[in-house]
């Protein structure tokens, strides 16, 4: 462990500790869910099957074939899908976070799945 010091340096390295990427993934095992009412962002690490809170959305590198996500921290909150109580998979224990979400924060804002639109065309048409 680096001794601490008085001067500048050492208000640089602790704040380098936490703003370091807490999370890196390819764009298949990684999904933005929304912003919250408490301008916190809410993400799923599906290689991990959890949520994962932080104060920023993700950066996204293009560079390659695949785009690859990443997140810096510090991590507010984060939780295994399967965790909760009455969810029998991680499917289950995304739609509860979502429901949660919405029922006590409320969302801020929430990207649109195409999922979602073709569900309102439907809706619309019958």
């Amino acid at each position: 462990m680096a001794a601490r010091t008085s001067d500048d340096s050492s208000i640089e390295a602790d704040q380098a500790q936490i703003d370091d990427v807490v999370l890196e993934r390819r764009s298949w095992n990684y999904g933005y869910i929304g912003e919250d009412a408490q301008q916190r962002h809410h993400h799923v690490d599906r290689k991990r099957d959890r949520i994962v809170v932080t104060k920023a959305k993700a950066d996204r590198n293009d560079s390659g074939a695949v785009p690859v996500f990443s997140l810096e921290g510090p991590i507010l909150h984060a939780r295994r899908l399967a965790d909760h109580p009455e969810a029998d998979n991680a499917n289950d224990g995304l739609k509860i976070w979502l429901q949660f979400v919405d029922e006590e924060i409320g969302w801020d804002e929430r990207p649109v799945s195409a999922v979602d639109q073709a569900r309102e065309v439907l809706e619309e048409v019958f």
